[in-house]
């Protein structure tokens, strides 16, 4: 595996975290919040907005708990919600702030129980980030709104889902796995072009940054490409895929977050 790449200070990662949910927030005022969400099939926004503030709150419970063999439960934190759902989007603004704050003054070596690589704050900086970005998209998309993405950040939104997936627990789903098949992916379109190669084995896969010859190759802008590894787009003419396609459908079928 290769070893987490952070393309920004962990500063920068908890501002990008409170800006997207800033974005987040601002999409759903005003909304109606029992409007459903076909990218998170059985949610409605209020339980994406839900979902994204508890998220928030679990991952500075996790660095103030410290070096712990487990995780903190969720259910055991004073969340503080609104009795109206109407005052979610503030909720979720506000909490935003408040675990972005706690996580920068805990530094990005403070030790936190994570499901990644890191067992450090740093880890849940990046994680808010994308994890916030991948359901602002849902909701913009369940409005009809068309989702803006840094083409930077998207990179960064890959390599971050290959480093996290395998330790994401999926329930009822197997990660992939095979005999050696190979996928290149390579992305353009911001100052970060980005390019991986994923290598099935019996166990799950491997991966490495950098140029490679795979069975299949996912080429094209990074933002779609993005989406499209996120199960949040389908493959267009926006990309252009080589190879043998079954193996993308195959990785596809097991790791979006």
């Amino acid at each position: 595996m290769a070893e987490p790449y952070y393309a920004w200070d962990h500063d920068h990662y908890c501002d990008l975290f409170v800006a997207q949910a800033d974005v987040l927030a601002e999409a759903v005022s005003g909304a109606d919040l029992t409007t459903e969400v076909p990218t998170c099939p059985g949610w409605t926004l209020a339980k994406l907005v839900k979902h994204v503030g508890i998220a928030h709150a679990w991952s500075a419970a996790n660095v103030r708990a410290g070096a712990a063999s487990t995780p903190v439960v969720a259910r055991s934190l004073d969340l503080g919600l609104p009795d109206d759902p109407s005052g979610l989007p503030e909720w979720l603004a506000a909490g935003a702030r408040r675990s972005a704050a706690y996580l920068k003054e805990a530094g990005p070596d403070a030790p936190a129980w994570t499901f990644g690589p890191v067992p450090h704050a740093r880890f849940w900086g990046r994680r808010m980030v994308h994890e916030t970005l991948i359901h602002r998209i849902d909701a913009e998309l369940a409005l009809g709104i068309t989702p803006k993405v840094d083409p930077d950040l998207a990179v960064d939104g890959i390599d971050e889902l290959l480093t996290v997936i395998p330790g994401t627990g999926f329930g009822d789903r197997e990660l992939p796995h095979g005999n050696g098949e190979s996928l290149h992916i390579h992305t353009s379109g911001g100052d970060r072009p980005g390019e991986w190669t994923i290598t099935l084995t019996p166990d799950g896969y491997n991966w490495t940054r950098g140029h490679a010859k795979g069975n299949t190759a996912l080429r094209g802008d990074a933002v779609a490409v993005m989406l499209i590894l996120n199960r949040r787009a389908p493959v267009t003419e926006a990309v252009e895929v080589f190879g043998d396609e079954p193996l993308l459908t195959h990785w596809l079928a097991g790791t979006a977050l």
